[in-house]
């Protein structure tokens, strides 16, 4: 029995993922969310979504990185490799949320660690709370592997609520200095 899993192989998946300077990117395919992990995105919801629209249904294959850099085709789970990306990318890091636009990124990073926890691409600028406050980014995210996605308001996530102290960085990939970039 043994010898005929070996004869198997792994069934884990992956797909070529490289940087834009050829480095390549550990990645994993997802298998769909069980029935425990779908109840567990149904939870997340209700416990911290009451802002939030859902865009797309629990699914595998992809995680919050592989949707910003693979095209939601596999999920990228390190976050060294996710800074790495940032760099050989040739994104810069914005210093107000007011330079950011549509297509952008919202990274959230733990404050201890300085481990990027997550990766959201901002969809639009929405009009603030009043006529003369900022506008506010609207951002796309899937927590993890087997969530859906949502939108939300790029400050609406459940990290403060959870206890976990955090900071949000801004980054873009247009054109401009690339002074800002860490």
């Amino acid at each position: 029995m043994f010898e005929q899993a070996k004869l198997l192989g792994t069934t884990e998946r992956s797909i070529t993922v490289e940087t834009h300077k050829g480095t390549r990117i550990t990645n994993v395919i997802e298998p769909e969310p069980g029935h425990q992990q779908r109840q567990f995105y149904q939870a997340l919801l209700a416990k911290y979504g009451g802002n939030w629209e859902e865009r797309k249904p629990p699914t595998g294959v992809y995680n919050c990185a592989g949707h910003v850099w693979a095209s939601r085709r596999t999920a990228l789970f390190e976050p060294d490799e996710w800074r790495l990306i940032l760099d050989e990318d040739g994104y810069r890091r914005l210093e107000a949320p007011g330079e950011v636009a549509p297509g952008d990124l919202v990274v959230y990073v733990e404050s201890a660690s300085a481990e990027i926890l997550h990766v959201a691409q901002i969809l639009e600028l929405r009009p603030g709370v009043a006529p003369d406050r900022p506008r506010v980014a609207w951002a796309l995210s899937k927590w993890d592997a087997k969530s859906g996605e949502v939108m939300h308001y790029a400050y609406d996530v459940p990290y403060g609520k959870q206890g976990i102290e955090f900071s949000i960085e801004w980054w873009t990939d247009r054109p401009g200095s690339r002074a800002s970039n860490r």
